[in-house]
């Protein structure tokens, strides 16, 4: 087989690469991966786009950009589904001491929200809205911020794909081969004895990107996160989101999850009791009374890739013509993978510029 493009990794990053890339270019793209669309980090159950993020709830690089890109594609895959897999919850981050509501104040005066994006409430308005919510002096409001059945958005991304004829090569280990000269074809070869030829090769993999000899010198560093998924035996209590030591999120009011662990030092990839009585102790101290109104279905457990600046890596190899990489977005796959899949895709077919503040030029020359 040979394509104009192929891209290693059916993730988040993968996907919203091949669809700007399909969008810009007439040219051949394969999507190839060892396991399924959605497999690795990008299959956590539920996600957030939320671009009020960290401890004190800072506005995010290029939020307004980042937003309409993620929600412009999640509109794209929605008409290829009969379910409803997203929908604007807006997220309440209430603070939970002194401290941290002085500095998210500070942020929402400071960071220069667009209109109607973001609201500061007050302790007794949160006490309103929010009834049983743990809150010291008031919470930051982001209406604009989206809940997201991640697996779903992704397979029917998928099905959009197909539909413009982008090819699938799912569930088949490969090695990937250097060209022999410096315009030369990039090789493929898979573990069912198949090869691929590629004029372009662009590696979306998480953490598996340094996996690659080509990649192996990026500073990605893992980060295991785990989330449980919740029956709720009475509704969700909450038309929002809520973001405060984790993410506690609902599509349907009949269940929710609650997330998400940050584990630096890990010794398996497995869920583990550890991880599930972090969250529910978490939970316990942001929503105490709904506690005995959850029942356990199952837990599900990823390895993101993080960076030493906490800022994705997107760019051209410093040494290789052809090769790219789309890598290190940590928990923020939802969020970025729509933006710097259509910046890299303009800068693969056009040369078009990349931020410095995500270029691989910072690690890597």
């Amino acid at each position: 087989m040979t394509v104009d493009y192929c891209i290693l990794g059916a993730g988040l990053a993968g996907l919203s690469l091949a669809k700007n890339l399909s969008d810009l270019s007439q040219k051949s793209i394969l999507i190839l991966d060892p396991n399924d669309v959605a497999a690795g980090a990008s299959g956590t159950p539920m996600g957030l786009i939320n671009p009020a993020t960290g401890r004190f709830a800072h506005k995010t690089w290029r939020a307004e950009e980042a937003v309409d890109l993620a929600v412009k594609n999640l509109e794209v895959a929605q008409s290829f589904s009969d379910t409803s897999f997203f929908k604007k919850t807006g997220v309440i981050r209430p603070a939970m001491d002194q401290k941290i509501a002085r500095r998210m104040q500070e942020n929402f005066v400071n960071d220069g929200w667009p209109d109607n994006w973001c609201s500061w409430l007050h302790e007794a308005d949160v006490k309103a809205q929010f009834p049983d919510l743990s809150c010291t002096e008031g919470a930051v409001y982001v209406h604009e911020a989206y809940t997201v059945c991640i697996p779903d958005y992704l397979m029917s991304l998928k099905d959009y794909l197909t539909h413009r004829n982008l090819q699938f090569k799912l569930g088949t280990d490969y090695t990937l081969s250097v060209p022999t000269s410096k315009e030369g074809t990039w090789t493929i070869t898979c573990s069912d004895g198949s090869e691929i030829k590629a004029s372009c090769v662009i590696v979306t993999a998480g953490i598996e990107s340094t996996s690659l000899d080509v990649w192996n010198e990026l500073p990605l560093h893992p980060v295991k996160g785990q989330v449980a998924e919740l029956k709720c035996t009475s509704p969700f209590p909450y038309q929002s989101a809520v973001s405060a030591l984790g993410y506690f999120a609902s599509l349907d009011t009949n269940s929710m999850v609650a997330g998400s662990t940050y584990e630096h030092n890990f010794d398996h990839t497995e869920t583990d009791e550890q991880g599930l009585a972090y969250i529910l102790g978490r939970m316990k101290r942001v929503m105490p009374e709904y506690m005995d109104q959850i029942v356990l279905e199952k837990q599900w457990a990823g390895v993101r890739a993080s960076t030493p600046d906490r800022m994705p890596i997107v760019g051209a190899h410093p040494k290789y013509r052809n090769l790219f990489v789309l890598t290190g977005l940590g928990s923020k796959g939802l969020l970025y993978s729509g933006l710097l899949g259509y910046d890299l895709a303009r800068h693969i077919v056009s040369g078009a510029p990349l931020s410095e503040e995500v270029s691989v030029t910072r690690f890597l020359e």
